[in-house]
C-alpha cells in the first residue's frame, strides 16, 4: 500500500503591519478637501429645501415665479415697455427700461459663457424643466437669480428717479382721481410719496427673494448656484449702470427711430390693404 504524500503545510497568515500603523489609519480617515465638503453640503441642503419647499408652496405659484424671471418673458417685456408711446412713459422711465433691457442682454451672454465653462449638471431630481437652449442644461450659475437680483439692484440704483416720479407724476395723479372722495392735506403728500416708494420696494424685494428661492424648491438649481447667480446679478447691475448706461438723450433718439420704423411699416401695410396711407383718424375708430 502506497502512502500518499501529505500536502505541504499552508503558509502562515500574513500579518499586515500597516494595520497597526497610526499613519495608515489617518490616511483611511483623511477628511475630504474643502471644495468636496462645500459641494456635499450644497447637494444635501438643496435636496432638503426641495423636499420641504414643495410641501409648503403651490406648484403653480412656483412655476409662475419661474416664468416671471425667464429671459423669454422678462427681456421682451422690458423692450415692449421701452417702446411704449411717449405719452405713456416719462423720458426717465424710458431710459430706465432701455438700460435694464441692455443689462439683461449683457447678462444673457455672460451667464451663458460661465455655464459653458463650469458645466455643472443640474440636480438629478430636476423634473418638468423646459430647456430653451443647449446651455440651459448646466446649473451654475442660476440665470433666473441673476435677472431677479439685477432688477432689484437697478431699482435701488434708480431710486432718485422713482422718488421724482412719485412726486411729479404718481401723487398728483392720485390726488386728481380721488379729490372728490378724499381730502389730501399738503403735509400728508410727502408721506403718500414715501408710501408709494415703499410699496414698490416691498413688491420688488418679495419677487426677487421668492424667485431665487423657488429655483431650489423646484429642483432647478443647487443652493450655491442661486447664491452665485445673485451675487453676479448685483455685480453686473453695478457695472452696467456705471459703465454701460446709455444717456437719456440717446435713448429718446433710439425710441424715435424704432417707433418711426414701425409707423412706416404700418403706413405701408395700410397702403397695400386699404389703398391709402395710415392717418391719425384711424386710431379713433380702432
Amino acid at each position: 500500500m502506497q502512502l500518499q504524500p501529505s500536502p505541504p503545510p499552508s503558509p502562515p497568515l500574513h500579518h499586515d503591519d500597516d494595520d497597526d500603523d497610526p499613519c495608515h489609519n489617518l490616511q483611511l480617515t483623511k477628511p475630504r478637501n474643502l471644495l468636496e465638503r462645500i459641494v456635499g453640503f450644497d447637494k444635501r441642503f438643496s435636496l432638503w429645501v426641495h423636499e420641504q419647499g414643495l410641501g409648503l408652496f403651490f406648484y403653480v405659484f412656483l412655476r409662475t415665479l419661474e416664468f416671471s424671471a425667464d429671459g423669454v418673458f422678462l427681456i421682451p417685456c422690458t423692450a415692449a415697455t421701452f417702446l411704449a408711446p411717449r405719452a405713456k412713459l416719462t423720458p426717465e422711465l424710458r431710459a430706465f427700461f432701455f438700460n435694464l433691457f441692455m443689462a439683461f442682454q449683457f447678462d444673457l451672454i455672460f451667464v451663458s459663457i460661465v455655464k459653458q465653462i463650469v458645466r455643472r449638471p443640474r440636480p438629478e431630481y430636476n423634473r418638468g424643466h423646459f430647456i430653451n437652449v443647449a446651455v440651459d442644461r448646466w446649473s451654475f450659475p442660476s440665470g433666473h437669480s441673476t435677472r431677479a437680483l439685477m432688477g432689484l439692484t437697478f431699482f435701488w440704483l434708480y431710486i432718485p428717479m422713482w422718488q421724482d416720479q412719485a412726486e411729479r407724476v404718481w401723487v398728483p395723479f392720485l390726488v386728481d382721481k380721488m379729490q372728490d372722495r378724499v381730502i389730501f392735506l399738503d403735509r400728508f403728500l410727502p408721506t403718500l410719496q414715501q408710501l408709494l416708494i415703499s410699496g414698490i420696494a416691498w413688491v420688488v424685494h418679495s419677487w426677487a427673494v421668492a424667485t431665487t428661492t423657488s429655483r431650489i424648491i423646484l429642483g432647478r438649481h443647487f443652493f450655491c448656484d442661486v447664491m452665485a447667480g445673485s451675487l453676479l446679478g448685483v455685480s453686473e447691475s453695478i457695472f452696467a449702470h456705471y459703465f454701460l448706461a446709455v444717456p437719456g438723450e440717446t435713448v429718446e433718439y433710439i425710441h424715435q427711430l424704432i417707433n418711426g420704423f414701425f409707423a412706416n411699416m404700418e403706413s405701408f401695410a395700410w397702403r397695400i390693404f386699404h389703398e391709402r396711407p395710415f392717418s391719425v383718424h384711424d386710431l379713433t375708430i380702432r
